[in-house]
């Protein structure tokens, strides 16, 4: 039989099958009353049985005349797999049973057929899909381009839908497809060369491509080409195929819109999207901001959202910064009372500790056992001072310059890092320069040290290497009691690193965060808290406490104690020496040899 003449019994099957059998089987049923309804539901069965019956004996007819043809009889299996699901709305009595013994005909017949393999494919899902996918893969390489293509395809579906798939393989078997002539995957092929920051590629993928026919491409093809370069990508896939943009992700559609400045068509799009999503409310916040739309900027704020607190407090800040005048509107006035008891209580905290020591003081003297200042010109009111602006300055820097970095601070967010380490330098810089009165009185001596200081250069060293120590031994502990190691501070740390090289190269990074950062602490910690501390009460309890508020600033839980150490042993440099340049100088070299490792240097 001619290669014509099957093809026009493929037809036939598919007009038999598709077209007079379903559309039988769909005759709406009147809604009569009593047995005269039952009768015209026994009807419509009968009709639907004869179309099946018809259908199933023309392709039998057909594989009669052509016995060796391996395309009909994947056809006559996947019309028996289409009426034998007992779940199914057309579910036919006996297709089931018949389907079974279909699928063993095809598999002894032609065991290692590429179609037959494609064919059993399709009824898997999830993970079994995947396992299936791959382990074809593997002996592929034989197959005709076409069934090889498709394999592709199918492992690549497998693995972006399963729950337990590796997107970046579907990816990768998205771009191999697609180099075969595939047309169904583009997008998935240009998102993964836009995760491995082949974005000229990806915009040559997409440029070139024709329009696509499949929503689920389409939609693709948009997140992809967000992610280039080029603001007009992202709209331009979207107006591509415009009967099909109601299947586009309204999100991806609306951050489109945004980011060639629609700031109204992105909200038009996010207008009834989930308002209880945290991502959709983000998005329609940034929206609402572009569009200049304050009211309703406001409306996205709720600080009484304790699960979703950062977004919101992120949000608050953004649009109290941009729009002062809508502190008065009644969803951000829980905002305003937050922060100011936060900032109150900020303020008080230090008394906690420092009421109490003034009193000690009071019975120490009392007794005549009046402590001997580390620094005559420190005392608890300054070390107060010190305290606060520590705990408040840097906070209020980063609302005034980077709303969002509050949120970050609490995400521990490292996707803005060049932003972050730029607000972070503007804040630690003022927060120095508001410190400096407190500091007024101190001697140059007491700054930088005298003949005694510069001899205790080889304890720096020992301390050093003990804070190496203790680090390790934390370290192996922990990891093996598996411990998370990774926290919000690591985090903010490393993205300040990489910002910092992003900005200005290495240095830079080595110059704020090794320098400028350890030596406003030491001001605080060691100079006026431990200063102001030691004048009423005795300098181990007054060590004590500046090295657990030293360790608590830091937030880091699983390294807390190599913190205590550290603010252990700079306390003790300040009593020996006088000075605070040794404290100083192991805080350095600390700091640096971290943000060494960070930047892969020395």
């Amino acid at each position: 039989m001619g290669m014509d003449t099957r093809a026009a019994l493929r037809a036939l099957c598919a007009l038999v099958a598709l077209s007079f059998g379903l559309a039988r089987a769909a005759e709406p049923v009147p809604e009569l009353p009593g047995a005269q309804s039952a009768m015209a539901i026994a009807k419509v069965e009968e009709a639907t049985q004869l179309a099946y019956d018809e259908a199933l004996a023309a392709l039998d007819a057909a594989i009669q005349q052509a016995p060796g043809d391996i395309e009909l009889a994947i056809a006559r299996c996947r019309f028996l797999q289409f009426y034998g699901d007992s779940e199914g709305v057309r579910w036919i009595p006996g297709a089931e049973d018949t389907f079974a013994p279909c699928i063993k005909d095809l598999r002894e017949r032609w065991p290692t057929a590429p179609q037959v393999a494609l064919f059993e494919m399709e009824s898997l899902f999830g993970d079994e899909a995947v396992t299936r996918g791959e382990a074809l893969l593997k002996t592929a390489d034989q197959w005709p381009e076409k069934s090889r293509r498709e394999l592709l395809v199918q492992t690549s579906v497998g693995h972006e839908f399963s729950g337990s798939g590796n997107p970046e393989r579907a990816g990768e078997l998205a771009l191999i497809a697609v180099q075969l002539g595939d047309t169904s995957r583009i997008g998935a092929a240009a998102q993964y060369l836009t995760n491995q920051k082949k974005l000229d590629e990806a915009a040559d993928l997409l440029a070139k491509a024709a329009p696509s026919e499949d929503p689920m491409d389409v939609a693709a093809r948009v997140k992809a080409a967000l992610a280039l370069p080029d603001p007009k990508a992202g709209l331009a896939q979207l107006r591509r195929q415009p009967k099909l943009m109601e299947f586009v992700d309204r999100e991806a559609a609306a951050r489109a819109y945004m980011r060639v400045g629609d700031y109204a068509s992105a909200q038009r799009v996010l207008k009834d999207v989930c308002i209880k999503c945290e991502a959709t409310r983000s998005l329609k916040f940034e929206a609402a901001m572009g569009a200049r739309d304050y009211a309703g900027a406001a409306k996205l704020v709720d600080l009484t959202d304790r699960p979703n607190f950062a977004g919101h407090l992120s949000r608050f800040t953004t649009l109290a910064m941009a729009a002062p005048l809508t502190l008065v509107n009644p969803s951000m006035l829980p905002g305003v009372a937050i922060c100011l008891a936060w900032l109150l209580v900020l303020l008080l905290a230090p008394g906690v500790v420092l009421v109490p020591a003034h009193y000690r003081g009071l019975a120490r003297r009392l007794k005549g056992k009046a402590s001997e200042p580390l620094f005559p010109a420190i005392g608890l009111k300054r070390a107060w001072y010190g305290a606060a602006v520590a705990l408040i300055v840097p906070m209020l820097v980063l609302m005034l310059v980077r709303p969002a970095a509050l949120a970050e601070l609490f995400n521990g967010n490292a996707a803005t890092s060049a932003q972050m380490f730029r607000a972070f330098l503007i804040a630690e810089g003022t927060a120095l320069l508001i410190l400096a009165p407190a500091l007024v009185g101190i001697t140059r001596r007491q700054f930088l040290g005298d003949r005694t200081a510069l001899r205790t250069w080889w304890i720096v060293l020992l301390m050093w290497g003990a804070l190496i120590g203790i680090g390790w031994v934390l370290t192996f502990v922990q990891t093996r009691l598996g411990v998370n190691l990774e926290t919000n501070q690591t985090r903010m740390v490393a993205a300040m690193v990489e910002g910092g090289a992003q900005l200005g190269g290495p240095m830079l990074s080595l110059l704020i965060l090794a320098l400028i950062g350890p030596v406003f602490e030491e001001f605080v910690f060691r100079g006026l808290l431990l200063g102001g501390l030691s004048r009423h009460i005795s300098f181990g309890w007054a060590n004590a406490v500046q090295a657990l508020g030293f360790a608590a600033m830091h937030d880091d839980p699983p390294r807390f104690l190599y913190y205590f150490a550290m603010g252990l042993f700079g306390g003790w440099l300040v009593k020996r020496t006088g000075s605070l340049m040794p404290t100083i100088a192991l805080h350095v070299l600390n700091n640096a040899v971290a943000v060494g490792a960070l930047l892969g240097v020395g």
